[in-house]
């Protein structure tokens, strides 16, 4: 057997390293194939999975989206072949698994995206328990596809973390907290929002806190100013390794507070939507991440939130789960 993996978010490639790994395990082949975006082929090379570079981010404007959308397609079908069953976080693999009578799963713990895009051509759908299903289903998702396992997306892979023991000679100070603006360009985001990052930077700097910066776009670049306290990374850091150093993470992203929070560092989200995932909102109702965009609420939280001691058993028994349950169905 044969399976495909696609790429197109840094997350993913954390998502998806333990299942390229247990298949490989079984004698499976795999083949992946990534856009180029943020940190995901930084982070692909680091792990050392080998891929197809194939198609491109293509920024905040709406028509350039569909193009680029349409011709990585169109790469897609040309260049990935021979795969029995495919794997995912989006739209473009599943509808290309189709056109080849070939198997898709997708793993997705978003139930505000316009999932539609991929229901109708995908075999089953793997989602947290915090899932909104009712949600899922009026985007043509069958309840029969959606399968449920007990915990976070994030649980998936922090089973097997182990953290670099050289992480901090990577970064100018031993104590920090990270900053990651949002995601302005992102179609969920409206366009009028300002990002606090700015404020933000400002009110911990004026506190003599030391801030590991985690730039997007170039633009996020023009939020800062040069200062001893502020560090930007030249090559591109693991994402774990970041959050369970940290003293707290304030992020505009979802899965970047989710990892934190299951690491029990105090975190943050800033997120600039209107609109809220449903495992981000067990998250906020369960007080593993503090949601605000007011400066001085923030920095009152952090001020008074110490890190908690780190437990990944929880996410052994979530990974087994997964595992058992997606193994069965594909069976292997």
């Amino acid at each position: 057997m044969k399976f495909w993996f696609d790429f197109t978010s840094p997350p993913q490639v954390h998502f998806f390293s333990p299942l390229i790994e247990h298949y490989q395990n079984k004698g499976i082949e795999i083949i992946c194939s990534a856009r180029e975006f943020g940190e995901t082929t930084g982070l692909l090379d680091q792990k050392k999975i080998k891929y197809h570079l194939i198609g491109k981010h293509a920024g905040g404007n709406y028509s350039k989206k569909v193009f680029s959308l349409l011709k990585r397609n169109v790469q897609l079908y040309q260049q990935i072949s021979g795969f029995d069953v495919s794997f995912s976080n989006n739209f473009e693999a599943p509808f290309i698994t189709w056109l080849k009578g070939k198997k898709a799963i997708v793993c997705d713990d978003n139930d505000i995206a316009p999932n539609w895009l991929y229901s109708r051509f995908v075999q089953y759908v793997f989602c947290p328990k915090s899932i909104d299903v009712a949600r899922m289903s009026k985007m043509g998702i069958n309840k029969n596809k959606i399968i449920i396992y007990d915990g976070f997306k994030e649980d998936i892979y922090l089973a097997d973390y182990n953290p670099d023991l050289l992480f901090l000679e990577k970064l100018p100070f031993k104590k920090y907290i990270v900053v990651r603006p949002e995601n302005l360009l992102a179609a969920y985001v409206p366009h009028n929002v300002k990002s606090i990052v700015p404020n933000l930077i400002d009110k911990l700097t004026e506190n003599n806190f030391n801030i590991l910066y985690l730039p997007r776009y170039k633009m996020d670049y023009d939020y800062v100013k040069p200062s001893d306290n502020i560090f930007i990374p030249n090559e591109t850091l693991n994402g774990l390794d970041v959050c369970y150093y940290a003293d707290a993470v304030l992020t505009g992203a979802g899965s970047f507070s989710r990892e934190a929070a299951l690491m029990g560092i105090p975190a943050v989200s800033f997120f600039a939507g209107n609109n809220f995932l449903s495992v981000d909102k067990n998250m906020f109702q369960s007080d593993k991440v503090f949601f605000s965009r007011n400066v001085d609420e923030i920095f009152n939280y952090i001020k008074n939130r110490k890190k908690k001691n780190i437990d990944f058993e929880q996410s052994k028994k979530v990974q087994k789960e997964f595992f058992q349950k997606l193994d069965n169905l594909i069976g292997v």
